[in-house]
């Protein structure tokens, strides 16, 4: 239960929320304009885990009292500092985010025995000439005026903060946005005059351990100051999670919470078992894969913890590991993105999942139908933020999807990176129908996956590789017809010879730069092209007159929803079609895996984890 009461200071009352528990505990500082409210799932959270807990209403916010003249940041920590001795607390965690993180980082540096850990989340780490800008383009709380026209621009300021607008997020941050006007200017006047970097630098060199944990879709992830602290501290720990914008304690509570934890080093062991896991670990040249085993996380409101029996790769994984894929100087991360297995627990508020549920993992974890948007990008497993490559994950309760009847996890396993790509590329953007014809660039995982589907589809569908071996097995797999581009280099025109000059219908590109221009040569009339792959690099360059006067189409496809995902699964298995998996290997054995992936396997290359 979350308990309410307040603490004295010089200047006045501090308010608090509190969970009782052991250990030493944590002290939690909100952002602006909230209020110590918007941790209430988390503190939920440490509370089922019988750990203590405490959030704090910054002075000018919530129930606290409202600071005179012009407080430092400084000012902030010491009154802070002041609520939580006359609390009783002479040892705690200290977890803040955004503004929080400002006042955290002075009560660190001040009081540096009293701070076991510091974990911050939304650091804002700008010089000196950009303070001014920054705060200038914040601007000021507005004027109450008679009409309250106040009122219905705060709505829609706070409403334009966030890229998915939640209306109980959006409430909460106008609410405290109305009420706490002043003390928001208070507190932006004072962060943006303090030399961040150098109260951080005292608090790290007196010897507190600090961590980042922060949104994929943070702004300042995204506008490049995380990219600035980790340049500063490079041996900083940084744990990315799923998308959350700005309220990364109400998105994504679990797991924040979770890093929070095991961050803290007397942190309880609650489940004494072992998570094996794999991270990717970063060098000079790329990505090391690394064991690094712990606890099994606990899921949080919203997600589910799953059992992970079979993982599968896909050439993005392999991206990530080159370096030819982008993950934002990511470190210390799960990789890959498909798994299936069994959920073993689900969080508060979970629905529509139970435990004993054979699920796979969904590639992006917030994307359930529609329109792509940032957020659902962001939230793609196994790039930076979170991956499944562990025998047990927590996933959102929205990022799975039921095996279907009958497959065997590692058959599940290979769904939600390449088969939900091809079902993207032929079905949801190019509106294949009976009796189209498809070209396929090569013969991986997803090229595979669009055979299958466009045969069972009714489409005619022509395979292009330079193994015969592998032309044969495509052809058995329902491919009409073949070509070796080794053999024939101008294999855009032997297409259409192929076709009775017309062209085909759909190409699933998969070569990029190498192969582009003759896949829209290859193209007939209101042809569509799927644009995916990077197998000689990504970009391309093409005229648009093509496109123009044969009326074609162009789609970039980036995998695709968990409504594809489960359109898919019902495909395949409404036409008794399964996963070409090319080889299978043990956990222990993840480097052959991936090495088998390099070398062009013909489907997936699937790990199965066994037993620890």
């Amino acid at each position: 239960m979350i308990t309410k009461a307040y603490a004295a200071t010089d200047a006045g009352q501090v308010h608090y929320r509190h969970v009782a528990g052991d250990g030493v505990p944590v002290v939690l500082l909100h952002r602006t304009p909230v209020c110590s409210s918007g941790f209430d799932a988390v503190l939920r959270f440490f509370a089922a885990r019988g750990r203590a807990a405490y959030a704090l209403d910054t002075p000018g916010f919530g129930a606290s009292f409202m600071p005179d003249g012009a407080p430092s940041a400084a000012d902030y920590g010491n009154w802070l500092a002041q609520a939580l001795a006359a609390i009783g607390l002479t040892r705690y965690h200290l977890a803040a985010h955004h503004t929080g993180t400002h006042f955290a980082t002075e009560i660190a540096a001040a009081h540096p025995d009293r701070v076991a850990s510091l974990t911050l989340s939304g650091v804002l780490l700008a010089p000196a000439d950009e303070r001014p800008k920054l705060r200038a383009d914040i601007g000021h709380a507005p004027d109450v005026d008679a009409d309250g026209t106040y009122m219905a621009d705060t709505f829609k300021l706070m409403k334009s903060l966030f890229l998915d607008p939640a209306p109980a997020l959006v409430h909460d941050e106008v609410m405290g946005a109305l009420v706490s006007g002043h003390g928001r200017d208070l507190a932006f006047d004072a962060i943006f005059a303090q030399d961040f970097a150098a109260v951080l630098g005292r608090a790290i060199g007196a010897g507190v351990p600090v961590q980042v944990v922060q949104a994929a879709d943070d702004p300042l992830t995204l506008n490049g100051m995380l990219g600035r602290l980790r340049e500063l501290h490079p041996t900083l720990p940084v744990t990315i999670t799923g998308p959350a914008f700005l309220a990364t304690p109400e998105r994504q509570s679990g797991a924040f919470a979770r890093a929070v934890l095991d961050f803290a080093a007397d942190q309880p062991q609650d489940i004494p078992m072992t998570n094996r896991r794999y991270e990717l670990v970063q060098t000079p040249n790329g990505y090391d894969l690394a064991r690094a085993d712990g606890p099994i996380p606990v899921p949080g409101e919203g997600e589910v913890l799953v059992r992970v029996r079979a993982v599968s790769l896909n050439r993005r994984d392999l991206g990530v590991r080159d370096l030819s894929y982008p993950v934002n100087g990511a470190d210390h991360f799960l990789p890959l993105s498909d798994a299936a297995g069994d959920v073993v627990a689900v969080g508060p508020g979970v629905t529509g999942w139970a435990v004993g549920d054979r699920v796979t993992s969904t590639f992006f974890q917030h994307h359930p139908g529609g329109r792509l948007t940032l957020p659902a990008v962001l939230s793609s497993l196994g790039a930076g933020g979170p991956g499944v490559f562990a025998d047990h994950v927590v996933l959102a309760a929205g990022g799975l999807a039921p095996i279907p009847d009958g497959w065997t996890y590692a058959q599940a396993a290979c769904l939600p990176c390449a088969g939900v790509t091809a079902w993207s590329a032929l079905m949801t953007l190019g509106r294949l129908q009976k009796g189209d014809r498809v070209l396929v660039i090569g013969t991986g995982g997803v090229a595979l996956f669009a055979v299958q589907i466009a045969a069972a589809a009714g489409a005619q569908v022509i395979i292009l590789s330079s193994s015969a071996d592998k032309i044969a097995k495509a052809k058995a797999l329902g491919a009409t017809d073949a070509i070796n581009y080794r053999d024939t280099p101008d294999w855009a025109e032997e297409v259409r010879k192929r076709t009775g000059g017309m062209g085909v219908d759909h190409v699933v590109e998969l070569g990029g730069v190498g192969t582009l221009p003759k896949s829209i040569a290859a193209l007939g009339l209101n042809g569509h092209l799927a644009l995916i792959g990077a197998l000689d690099g990504f970009g391309g360059e093409f005229s648009a007159l093509p496109l123009i006067f044969s009326a074609l189409r162009v789609s970039a496809v980036m995998v695709g929803s968990r409504a594809d995902h489960l359109e898919l699964a019902a495909f395949m298995a409404q036409h008794g079609i399964t996963p070409v998996i090319d080889s299978t290997f043990a956990f222990d054995d993840a480097e052959a895996a991936y090495a088998r992936a390099n070398e062009g396997a013909f489907g997936k290359v699937v790990i199965e984890m066994g037993e620890p």
